[in-house]
């Protein structure tokens, strides 16, 4: 039995039975996010500087122990603050001082400060997106803290356009992309997933076709080739209106094509088939 993939709004059929998808990246794709941690890190070197330290020093310091932390952690919602802690401390050591516990509760206060923004969508990511909805299943797919990434999500307005959201505090997008094609039975030549890191959202082309939105340049350490011969497409756009032109509608015209040739050779064969029983 074929489970229902279509309805008077929505088709998201593919051939053979299964069913075609967008799995969506969240941060730095379609909302702001890079802007408001850089804003956090500049607000906690000025901090550094009226207290005595130099910003560079306190910047470089901060990289290292959010990287560090990311790292052993991955990705928490109070992860950023407890780099800025650990950054402090660090600048104290090195210049001999002890640490104030009240300055510490002001460094986490300033790593907490970029989550639970209200959220700045990219220019046509919800129209899109919403478009979209009607061709494909939609999921977010995203790294980070799930009460964040649902908030963001809800407060957008894009809690209807998901049939669900995919999130995970480590970093292994791939991992969940090639989960969801299997237990849902996802056609990965007529589904894509889209984001803007060449690393963890590019490791997806390993499964499926990748759209590569960069609206942020996302992470320092986020600079990584892209899997070779993997037999799915990479669709480089500059901004979501590219995405969907050039990538998304793209691959509905495909799926379509892919079905009216099915359903040919369907008939195709349903008429042999009636002609040997004649005969």
């Amino acid at each position: 039995m074929r489970r229902k993939c279509h309805g008077p709004k929505r088709n998201y059929c593919a051939p053979d039975g299964k069913i075609a998808a967008l799995l969506v990246d969240v941060d730095g794709t379609i909302s702001v996010c890079e802007r408001y941690f850089n804003e956090a890190k500049d607000r906690f070197a000025f901090f550094m500087k009226t207290i005595g330290f130099k910003p560079a020093d306190a910047t470089r310091m901060i990289a290292e122990a959010e990287l560090a932390h990311v790292k052993t952690h991955g990705f928490e919602r109070d992860g950023l603050g407890k780099a800025m802690v650990e950054a402090y401390t660090r600048l104290c050591k090195s210049k001999g001082v002890r640490s104030n516990r009240h300055f510490m509760g002001i460094c986490e206060d300033i790593g907490r400060s970029p989550f639970f923004r209200e959220p700045e969508l990219f220019p046509n990511a919800a129209a899109v997106l919403g478009r979209a909805h009607h061709n494909f299943m939609m999921f977010a797919v995203s790294i980070g803290n799930r009460e964040a990434q649902k908030f963001k999500v809800r407060q957008a307005g894009l809690d209807a356009v998901f049939d669900d959201l995919i999130i995970s505090s480590q970093d292994n997008k791939a991992e969940l992309v090639a989960e969801l094609i299997e237990d849902l039975n996802i056609d990965p030549r007529f589904s894509a997933h889209i984001g803007n890191s060449r690393r963890s959202d590019g490791a997806c082309l390993q499964h499926t076709n990748f759209i590569y939105l960069p609206m942020e340049p996302g992470w320092a350490f986020d600079k990584a080739e892209l899997p070779k011969d993997t037999g799915f497409q990479v669709f480089e756009c500059a901004n979501w209106r590219e995405a969907e032109e050039q990538a998304i509608n793209r691959l509905v015209r495909r799926r379509r094509a892919a079905l009216d040739a099915a359903g040919a050779d369907s008939s195709t064969s349903e008429s042999a088939d009636e002609s040997e029983d004649k005969e």
